[in-house]
């Protein structure tokens, strides 16, 4: 049973709670104009998304609307609100942890802020008195935090009664083009992929649906509206993800 409440044309469209990156929206247009979106949290690491709010003083240099609504959101901790005020709208979770890749920044004990593209840009940090300590992904002390945080993200999803499902398709090492050796921030794909291997092992010990796709399918589209990056799947990728995301949906009773 559908339990979502939009409507159009007298019909219930599906909906969808995305949290995570490009990996997860991205896969939206492939399920067809009759699924709508009821959330979408970008750009906040799950150890910041269970922090306190936290305070970062000064003036953002982004542009973006977007960019900065994400920073903003990362620091107020945001996720977990918006959980309990869509989770009733959703009929699936659907999350991918791109967004952890870059670790942490420490603002005061056990308050975080992720470190992303658009807090380095926004050129916040350089305007605080001290510089906060950076937690970098991979490390024992963020996979620990990690592992904290997420207990309460989930503890959080699964009070919705909702189903989740987490995408991991692997990071490509090659391209459609022909590129291989793919990297992202001097670090090849192999080093991430081995890198959040623990992550995702840890999720599917306690139960998690985790769908992966492997190298054999995984390839970077290098005319990706994005741009050529190791997240930046061919369609095939986005296809079987939209597969898996329907099949979670309709295990709603």
């Amino acid at each position: 049973m559908i339990s979502s409440l939009s409507l159009l044309g007298g019909s219930v469209l599906p909906g969808i709670f995305i949290y995570g990156s490009c990996v997860s929206r991205d896969t939206k247009p492939f399920l067809g104009e009759d699924w709508t979106i009821v959330e979408y949290v970008a750009r906040q690491s799950m150890i910041s998304a269970a922090s306190p709010r936290g305070v970062l003083r000064g003036e953002s240099a982004l542009k973006s609307k977007f960019q900065n609504e994400c920073v903003r959101n990362d620091i107020r901790s945001s996720l977990l609100t918006l959980i309990e005020e869509a989770g009733s709208k959703a009929d699936v979770f659907v999350l991918d942890l791109v967004d952890e890749r870059l670790g942490v920044y420490e603002l005061a004990p056990g308050t975080y802020i992720t470190q992303t593209w658009e807090l380095e840009e926004s050129k916040l940090l350089q305007q605080q008195e001290t510089q906060p300590r950076l937690i970098k992904f991979g490390t024992d002390e963020h996979f620990e935090l990690w592992k904290k945080a997420s207990d309460i993200v989930l503890k959080r999803i699964a009070d919705t009664r909702k189903p989740l499902l987490v995408l991991a398709p692997e990071w490509a090492e090659t391209a459609d083009s022909g590129q291989t050796g793919l990297q992202y921030r001097g670090m090849s794909s192999g080093y991430w992929n081995r890198t959040y291997q623990r992550y995702l092992d840890s999720l599917r010990e306690r139960g998690v649906n985790v769908f992966t796709v492997g190298q054999d399918v995984a390839v970077a589209a290098a005319k990706h509206q994005w741009g050529l990056a190791p997240f930046h799947h061919v369609p095939a990728v986005y296809e079987k993800m939209r597969d898996a995301i329907k099949a979670a949906a309709a295990k709603v009773s």
